[in-house]
């Protein structure tokens, strides 16, 4: 009796511990995939400043996002009923390129993006502007090259050899008049902290026999700064965790709508996707649908999509599902939502 009882105390245990190991399997055991699927739909009144304070909307433009989130066993099944995008990491991070990294590119593309809407903004306006070099970021390092270990993502470049550099064409120069095994001596800031480190200089792998160069093993990036001929027109964008290039279209909107008096956003509650260039070109996304639902959710009276790839039929198939009252709006460039909006009637 007493082995019997011990037996069936020692299966229930047994039992337990399997399903509490299947349980965190379930949940917490990240895989090698990402999840796509809805984000937010955020105002950027809060995000876009103007100096001089900017002129009063009495709409909002909004900013959708697609959520982007590590898988685990629990979340695939998920996204497969709720209809998810599923992506293997290595599909969308570049070759050998780590989490870190990878987050550090998409927040570098999303300050590029900030500086062409500001950019477009201002053409579309006639703001006179220039634009300044402020650093050399570092986005990724090589294994087993010199920088490898020491240099990290978000570092910023500002001297080689105590000389100011403040574009990688400048760093290029200073490495180009060296010979392999030369040093060169780097200064950075880690945050707001200065740093120095020597690195000897190694021949690069460049994909071409006759063309060899030197480096450290850095991938970089110039940061810009958009600098408007008036300080009261200057703008400044903080988009806190917010990455990718996808953002630059809504930026450019609100940018010129707080530039010029007259009331952009008429009242209505504008949604909106796409990359956008200094020219005011407004370029493809993805996730499309999954920004149709952030919008809808949020209440947009009107979505705008790029025109040119399956942008717009995805997202007004998606916004078919929902039932969604919002309309969906093709455009091509900066320009183009501008006529469009300041052709709808006011609200109210």
């Amino acid at each position: 009796m007493d082995n019997g009882r011990t037996l069936a105390a020692a299966r229930t245990v047994i039992s337990g511990l399997l399903a509490l190991i299947f349980c965190y399997v379930t949940l917490f055991v990240p895989l090698p995939y990402y999840i796509f699927q809805p984000g937010t739909a955020d105002d950027l009144q809060g995000m876009v400043h103007v100096q001089g304070g900017g002129y009063p909307e009495t709409g909002r433009f909004l900013l959708t996002t697609v959520g982007v989130s590590n898988a685990t066993l629990a979340k695939m099944v998920e996204a497969r009923f709720r209809g998810y995008e599923v992506h293997r990491q290595t599909a969308v991070r570049q070759p050998g390129e780590s989490e870190e990294e990878y987050g550090e590119r998409q927040h570098q593309v999303m300050l590029t993006s900030q500086s062409n809407a500001i950019q477009a903004a201002y053409r579309a306006a006639g703001i006179t502007y220039t634009i300044a070099n402020k650093g050399i970021v570092v986005l990724s390092t090589a294994e087993g090259l010199p920088a490898d270990g020491v240099l990290e993502p978000g570092d910023v470049i500002f001297k080689a050899d105590g000389t100011p550099v403040d574009a990688g064409s400048k760093l290029d120069a200073i490495i180009s008049g060296k010979k392999e095994g030369d040093a060169v001596r780097i200064t950075y800031k880690r945050g707001s902290v200065a740093m120095e480190a020597s690195f000897t200089l190694r021949a690069l792998q460049t994909g071409e026999p006759n063309n060899r160069k030197l480096g450290i093993g850095i991938v970089t990036a110039d940061r810009k700064a958009v600098q408007a001929a008036r300080q009261t027109d200057a703008v400044s964008v903080q988009a806190g965790e917010i990455g990718g290039p996808s953002a630059g279209f809504m930026f450019a909107l609100e940018t010129y709508g707080l530039l010029l008096p007259d009331d952009l956003s008429r009242g209505y509650t504008i949604a909106g996707t796409g990359t956008i260039d200094p020219q005011g070109v407004v370029g493809a996304i993805g996730g499309a649908r999954h920004k149709a639902s952030a919008a809808h959710r949020a209440g947009a009276d009107i979505l705008f999509v790029p025109r040119g790839d399956q942008s717009a039929a995805e997202a007004l198939k998606q916004a078919g599902k929902l039932h969604s009252a919002m309309k969906v709006v093709e455009v091509g460039t900066l320009q183009e939502a501008i006529t469009y909006l300041e052709s709808l009637p006011p609200r109210g």
